[in-house]
Formats: structure tokens, sequence, C-alpha cells
């Protein structure tokens, strides 16, 4: 696709891209033959062809495609707060354990101005995004002892 068909497609709310490879990622884990497949897109979104799906005929085409039993596959993303994958960078469940801590020391989550100043000094990072395992496991220790201190009283 151009960059100029893309910019039309943008335009007119057509799908595109990685929506439209999903859409046929499901008709064939789905085992559809084309005349099942193009009467689904018929009754659920009006249209004839994928190419011609508007976001909300998507919608309406990946729930009649969930109903029939499609499951995407597609990972869940990390929290905003995570950088890479390398060895070095907190699990998944560390993130979400410093979002639930944070959370319930009274910060809007990973992305709060307020948090990423108070992490400065603990993790020893400019940003959360930046934390290794190490960093990480200061942050959960100093978020519990705050926690704990907070049940104290």
């Amino acid at each position: 696709m151009t960059a100029q068909n893309a910019k039309e497609k943008i335009k007119s709310g057509q799908i595109f891209g990685s929506r439209l490879a999903l859409i046929h990622t499901a008709k064939r884990d789905l085992k559809m033959n084309d005349e099942d497949y193009r009467a689904l897109l018929l009754r659920a979104a009006g249209v004839k062809s994928a190419s011609e799906l508007t976001l909300e005929g998507f919608d309406s085409v990946m729930a009649e495609f969930n109903r029939l039993g499609f499951a995407s596959t597609k990972t869940k993303r990390k929290p905003k707060g995570a950088g890479g994958a390398a060895p070095n960078r907190p699990t998944p469940a560390q993130w979400r354990l410093i979002e639930d801590r944070a959370k319930r020391v009274g910060y809007e989550g990973l992305e709060d101005p307020r948090f990423i100043a108070w992490v400065k000094p603990r993790g020893k990072v400019e940003h959360p995004r930046f934390l290794d395992k190490e960093g990480a496991q200061l942050v959960i220790g100093a978020l519990g002892n705050w926690i704990e201190r907070k049940t104290e009283h």
C-alpha cells in the first residue's frame, strides 16, 4: 500500500494493515470457507470484502468471530513503564506489583509524575521505565515498607 492509499483509507475510516490481517487470521483459524466468510462480513458489517470495512464494522466482525470461538493469540502489552526484554529487565509480575503498590499508596500509576519523582532516588534512574531487576526490587521493597507504615497508623 502506498502512502497515498494509506492516507485515503485513514480519511475514509477504512481499516488496513494489522486489523485486516487479524480478520484473515480469524478466518483461517476458524477454517471458514469463502462463502461463509463473505456471509459473515455481510451479516456483521454490511460489506462484501474486508477491505471495505470501517473501524465500526471491524469491531462488529471481530465480535462475531469471537462468538464463533476465535481467540487472538497476540500477547498483551507490557505496562507503559516497561522497557525492553533484556534479561536484566523487570518481569511482568514485578511491573504489576510496582503498579499495584504505587496505587495503594496514592499514585495514579507508573506514569504519575509524582511517582516518577519518588522513584528517582530509590531506583537510581530518571524514570521507572529504566529500572533493572535490582532497581525494581528496591522500589518494590520501599513501596512495601511505605504500605506497612501506612497500615500501622
